[in-house]
């Protein structure tokens, strides 16, 4: 069975639940975190969307998704971080998204180096990626902390990605 819970000294990685809709808000309407993303949701019946859309399905369809981020320290949750399949490719990419002020603490890389972990013992996945806007300097570094290499830049949803890369 395909663990639903990873930690970190810090972090306490879960799978996302119905709960968690105003966190998926609270990501997925600051324009700054959402600069390098998707288009910032309008209400909170679009956030619920977005979950029931996104990790909820992927849970359901892949066995495994982003899980959402709490701060051990508080319980709070901060964001995301994990595994999805991207079928349009064939690939996994481990993503991450955090609200603001949890940024520049090294969290991202934190919580995505027990995330490619993951990926690499318990999913056995072989080759993973991570997609990244040319312009986002700090996802690019935490690409790169990871072990990623520069790959291709390909056009995906519209936009033009790099794609880091790693072999696991």
């Amino acid at each position: 069975m395909i663990r639903t819970e990873l930690e970190t000294a810090r972090l306490k990685l879960r799978l996302f639940t119905p709960d968690d809709v105003r966190v998926m808000y609270n990501l997925s309407t600051d324009p700054e975190v959402m600069k390098y993303a998707d288009t910032p949701v309008r209400d909170i019946e679009e956030a619920k969307k977005r979950l029931e859309q996104g990790p909820l399905a992927d849970y359901k369809n892949y066995g495994y998704g982003r899980f959402a981020v709490e701060l051990k320290e508080t319980g709070e949750v901060i964001g995301f971080c994990g595994i999805k399949y991207l079928p349009e490719i064939d690939l996994a990419e481990v993503g991450y998204r955090y609200l603001k002020k949890h940024w520049g603490r090294g969290i991202g890389t934190e919580a995505a180096e027990v995330c490619v972990s993951f990926a690499r013992d318990d999913l056995k996945i072989e080759k993973l990626i991570a997609l990244i806007m040319p312009e986002n300097v700090a996802s690019i570094r935490v690409a790169e902390k990871l072990g990623m290499t520069k790959g291709p830049l390909i056009h995906i949803y519209g936009l033009d990605a790099l794609q880091y890369e790693m072999m696991l």
